[in-house]
């Protein structure tokens, strides 16, 4: 019976990375560009939400690839992340994908449409949402 909930917990945590990891590939793809930095930024906000070691972050971005080329909308990713976090950890993640669409130093329309669609599908209030982009940008600078 222990092993079975501990199970669950894994699987639960696990559900909860994908989704974010792919989140964050999503906006880095958004632009039709995958920038080096860009994916520094992903596997840092993954290391620092999740405390992953370099070898999970690397397991956990490629699976999440896997899951957004066959992903036919954002929707399945943002119910998990409704799901699983408090709205401040949801405002902590779009501060995030903000950091990995301004990573390049260049917004491009993609990239904000998808961070608009993001926040909507989380429910982000729009003060927080316009915070979290504000200190993204304070954080990349």
């Amino acid at each position: 019976m222990a092993v079975t909930v501990t199970d669950d917990a894994i699987s639960k945590d696990h559900k909860k990375q994908m989704a974010a990891a792919a989140l964050f590939i999503e906006v880095l793809k958004s632009d039709f560009e995958q920038r080096d930095e860009e994916w520094a930024v992903v596997k840092s906000a993954l290391h620092e939400l999740f405390s992953l070691s370099n070898e999970e972050i690397d397991q956990i971005t490629s699976l999440a690839e896997d899951e957004v080329d066959t992903a036919v909308s954002l929707r399945g990713f943002t119910s998990c992340i409704n799901e699983s976090y408090s709205n401040e950890e949801k405002v902590k993640i779009v501060e995030m994908l903000w950091r990995v669409a301004l990573a390049d130093g260049i917004l491009d329309k993609h990239e904000n449409h998808i961070m608009r669609k993001i926040g909507a599908l989380l429910y982000i209030p729009h003060k927080d949402y316009v915070r979290a982009k504000q200190q993204a940008r304070s954080h990349n600078s």
